[in-house]
Formats: C-alpha cells, structure tokens, sequence
C-alpha cells in the first residue's frame, strides 16, 4: 500500500504522538498558529479542506540573517513546485527592511512575536533547524534545513510516498553523525547512509557525509570517485543542496585534485544562478581558492563579500578562505575586516581567536603577531593534552573542518617543543596538521612516530599514514 499507512501515520512506538503537538514531530500535527498579518501572497491554511497538498514552512524569527539567504533556493523550490500545489512561506518576527521580490511567488507572514515558530519549532542548538514540510492534514512529514533533503521531503509528499520511519533515521543522522564524526567507523557508517541518500538524493548533508566516509574512513578511493560524480549529477540542480556537498567535500578531502575538477563548474552555475545565496557563494570562493585560481578568487572575493559578511559564521569563513589564498597578503585588509565584523556579531571567542592567528600569519606575514595571538590563547590551556585535544576538535568536528588547519599547526607546533614526551596519540594528532597544510613530509615523519611508540595495530592510524604516503611527491630522475 503506497505511503506505508502502517508507517506514516501510525507508527506510534517511534513517534511520541500522533495527535496534535506543540512543537514539531514527525508524524505528528502541527500546533496553533499565531499571525499577525500577510505581508506578501496569499494566506495558507493548515490542516483543512482548503489546505494545499503540500507546504513549506520557513521560519526566521530565530536567524533573521537567513530570510534573504533562503529566498533564492526557496522561491525556486516553489516554481519548481506550484503547478502540483505546493505553497511555500517565509515566516519573520519583523518587517523586512529590505524588499521581498527575492521571495517570488511564495507567501510572507508577520508571526505575532515569534509566538508560532516557538510553538512550531523545537530549538536545537547543534543543528538549528528552520523548515516544515507538512502534508494537506496538518502531518509533519520533515523538519530540517533548505540543503538537506528538503525537495526529496517535498516529493514524498506529493508521490504519497513518505515513509516517516526512514526520515526519522535520516533526520537523527544529520544531527548526530556530524557532531561524532570523528568516531565513525567506514563500512557501518557507509551502510547506513547509502539507503538514505538513495530515498533522498538530493539531501547534500547526508550525500557529503557518504562521500568523507568513503574517502577518509574507509579509505576506498574509487569508491569515493564513483559517489562523487553520480552526487554532483544528483545535485546540480539544486544550488543550496549542491553547496551544502560541496562545502563539506572540499572542507574534508582537501587534497584531491580531481575533486575540484568535478565540483568547479557546477559550483559557478550555482553561484550565477543563486547571487544572494552566502552558502553557494562561499563554496565557489572555496573550489577557486583550493584551485589555485587567484584571479577569479579575488573576482569572486570581492563580488560576495557583502553577502558573506551578514553572520559571524559567514565572516570567519570568508577571512579563513581569504588567509587559504596562494597569496594571502593582498587580502589582509579585507580579512581583519571580516575578522572585526564577525567579533561584533557575537562570534564565538575560540574561533575568532584561531581567525586572528592565522590573518596575521598567513595575510600580514607577522609571526609574531600571531605569536601573541597564541599565547594568549594557551593561558587558558595549562595541559599539553587539552591542546592535543583542542588541535584534534578544530581539525575533525565537521563544523571546523578544513576552515583553522594553521591555527592546528600553531597548537602542534607548540607540543613538539616538547617532542621528546610526546605521546603517540599526539604525534597523530600533529602529523594530521601537518598533512592538512601541505607538509606532508613531516606527516610521514609523524604518524610513523606515532605508530612506533604505541599506535601500532590501531587500524586508523595505519590508513591515515598509507594517506599520507600517497600524497608525498616522487623524487625527481
């Protein structure tokens, strides 16, 4: 029976209610809303006759900087869509300053004082989500973000194909999976996923979580290359989930020039057809970066930077991808900008910190400088293991990933004045850095290091040291 009625709307052991809820549950029904007015297109109902079959719920009360991000991806998302009766809305807790022509066709609604998406929405802050999809009954069917599964969650709906069941394990992953990647083992995580993306397509999270775990824990290469193409065809459509894939690929794998050669012009389509889009914009700055092109880096640099610097995620990573330039000192000023903005956007003190360290080592070449920086820094860390550990975080957690690699480098490189008492555990911590930077002679050095004072048998670090190796240039006849 199509829509898995069993499932969908019945599956009360993994849904904590089927009836209405107060805030958002897959396979439950939405709760009392509270507007104000419509400030653009018609009312959508909820859950009656007049209900469309399908609508999408973007809420914006709690991060106001992403109503303009959104409203590409989104009002596409509802073109694509219209003609089989989805209805998208933007909801703001304030009048927009700026216009809503970006929002196109889809309706705006004031919410009375945030009071419908607190109502609607569960807050979680390691991943904060912002987007319904409910059925024409009012049925939750997905909660999540624009680049993650989002148009997969809008056709399960419209084919009377949702299976709710699936998208709980799928929504659990895109929360849980980022924040222990670092724990996840190859072959069970790949076996996990590979059902996932193959319901949701074009779910770039999930789609850039199986490419790192073929590439970087399983290490299978052609496995990784395979997924790579058949992922960027998925998603080259799809401009925020395609940026969501690329961001995570190029961030994680950063060393694999073939990877760039297939995610670069799909990333300048995207970026064209996307201009007010932060996320796609700071993923074709990152392929034009890593590709070594710094003429059209700086083109781009200098096209999105207004853009990018309207969060204080969006600045750190502009000023990181800046300091990531071949030749990084023509961005100095620009950088300490981004760097400044970010600080008085309440950005976090740790990272900011890391940004300023690598601007002044990388953009205004002063070592000293960053010397302070680092100093300061480490009067906090009065253990060589916590700088172990804060070094290992920066570098794995997926929200760090590939942005603080010199920042990484800084902290190891104070471990290894004390080389001698190292532990093995933090030689593969420092030969991970050096490998991410380039010095991949070192990384050699290193991780056998590591393997002979302890980490021999450890399976993980005998295939980050066969990674390394396979990096390191052939000498010259």
């Amino acid at each position: 029976m199509q829509l898995h009625s069993m499932i969908q709307w019945g599956a009360v052991a993994l849904f904590s209610t089927l009836s209405v809820t107060a805030q958002a549950e897959l396979g439950g029904k939405i709760g009392v809303a509270h507007w104000h007015k419509w400030l653009q297109g018609e009312p959508v109902e909820v859950a009656s006759s007049d209900a469309p079959v399908c609508s999408v719920w973007a809420f914006y009360s709690q991060m106001p900087h992403l109503l303009q991000a959104d409203a590409g991806y989104l009002s596409q998302l509802q073109s694509r869509y219209a003609a089989r009766g989805v209805r998208v809305i933007a909801s703001v807790a304030g009048e927009p300053q700026l216009g809503l022509e970006r929002w196109g066709r889809c309706s705006v609604v004031l919410d009375d004082a945030g009071r419908t998406e607190r109502g609607w929405l569960t807050v979680n802050q390691e991943y904060r989500t912002n987007v319904l999809v409910l059925a024409k009954d009012g049925t939750v069917s997905f909660v999540g973000r624009p680049g993650a599964g989002l148009a997969d969650a809008i056709e399960h709906v419209l084919d009377n194909q949702c299976d709710l069941v699936a998208e709980a394990r799928a929504a659990g992953k895109r929360v849980h999976l980022p924040d222990c990647f670092d724990d996840a083992v190859g072959p069970a995580t790949v076996a996990a996923l590979k059902p996932m993306v193959a319901a949701s397509p074009r779910d770039g999270l999930l789609s850039g979580l199986l490419y790192l775990t073929l590439a970087t824990k399983s290490n299978d290469p052609d496995a990784a290359k395979q997924w790579l193409a058949q992922a960027t065809k998925q998603l080259g459509d799809d401009p925020r989930p395609l940026a969501v894939f690329a961001d995570l690929v190029l961030r994680g794998d950063s060393r694999r020039a073939s990877v760039l050669a297939v995610l670069r012009e799909p990333l300048a389509k995207a970026a064209k057809a996307t201009k007010f889009d932060p996320g796609v914009q700071l993923a074709y700055l990152r392929a034009l970066v890593m590709a070594g092109d710094g003429r059209e880096a700086g083109r781009q640099a200098m096209r999105s930077r207004k853009l990018v610097m309207q969060s204080a995620e969006g600045c750190l990573d502009y000023a990181m991808l800046l300091a990531r330039d071949e030749n990084p000192q023509i961005h100095s000023d620009l950088a300490k900008h981004a760097l400044d903005t970010a600080a008085k956007l309440g950005a976090d003190k740790r990272l900011l910190a890391a940004g300023r360290y690598i601007v002044a080592l990388r953009c205004a070449a002063n070592e000293k400088a960053a010397k302070g920086v680092m100093t300061v820094y480490l009067k906090d860390q009065g253990l060589r293991v916590g700088i172990n550990n804060d070094s290992w975080h920066l570098m794995t957690q997926l929200s760090t990933m590939g942005r603080y690699d010199w920042f990484a480098v800084g902290l190891v490189e104070r471990m290894l004045e004390e080389r001698d008492s190292m532990e093995y555990f933090e030689f593969d911590t420092a030969a991970l850095a050096m490998f991410l930077v380039g010095r991949i002679t070192d990384a050699v050095e290193l991780q056998e290091l590591a393997l002979k004072k302890g980490g021999k048998g450890i399976a993980e670090y005998e295939e980050r040291l066969a990674r390394y190796k396979a990096h390191v240039s052939p000498a010259p006849r």
